[in-house]
């Protein structure tokens, strides 16, 4: 017989899903009873997920009750990139010191894939949690973001697969200064990212109606 989900972690992970997919428009309530009803699930377990999701910043808190899907403005987009470069450059420090041991993922992914996945075992691998753990959330809450930057910075890919070029030569000057010219690229397209986020968002898959 086969176990039925824990109905919170169903909650949990259809909304973070959503959020990571910029499914909610930024700053509109997120309903708790609306939510409940897509999800076939009480309340009390979606409430349960929100609240868990706006510890991790990916939901606010409005101000007079209920949750909100994070507001963006171009500020504060440019802070978390400059925020996640920050966690690559220190880890970029302490690579010498510890071995990355994880599996790189496959070579059929498309080259941003492979590129975010590189860079998360990059900061893994400086061995401080709690820079990993940093970068993890602020990666998590660029996510949104990931459409957006495919309209409007069209050699994404290519820009990704250079990058991993540059890392399997083993030059760390060359990949910092590569790192950095892909990050302030999109602390300079921060505006347009906002607009084209707040413009745009996929609907909502079919699969999670």
């Amino acid at each position: 017989m086969t176990r039925k989900r824990d109905p919170f972690l169903l909650a949990l992970d259809s909304i973070r899903r959503l959020l990571e997919q910029g499914a909610y428009a930024p700053g509109c309530p997120v309903v708790i009873i609306e939510e409940s009803r897509r999800l076939r699930l009480s309340t009390t377990p979606v409430r349960e997920a929100l609240a868990w999701l706006c510890g991790e910043g990916l939901i606010e808190r409005a101000p007079l009750g209920g949750y909100l899907a994070p507001r963006m403005d171009a500020a504060l987009v440019r802070d978390r990139f400059a925020f996640r470069l920050h966690c690559l450059t220190a880890s970029l420090d302490l690579a010498e010191a510890v071995q990355d041991r994880d599996e790189p993922v496959p070579s059929s992914a498309a080259p941003a894939t492979r590129l975010a996945e590189h860079l998360a075992r990059l900061v893994r691998g400086a061995g401080n949690q709690v820079l990993a753990e940093a970068f993890e959330r602020v990666g998590r809450q660029l996510m949104p973001l990931a459409q957006a930057e495919h309209r409007i910075l069209h050699d994404r890919d290519a820009e990704a697969a250079s990058i991993l070029q540059l890392a399997d030569a083993g030059s760390m000057p060359t990949l910092r200064r590569a790192l950095v010219a892909y990050h302030r690229r999109r602390i300079d397209a921060a505006p347009l990212l906002v607009l084209d986020v707040s413009a745009e968002r996929p609907d909502v898959p079919a699969e999670d109606l």
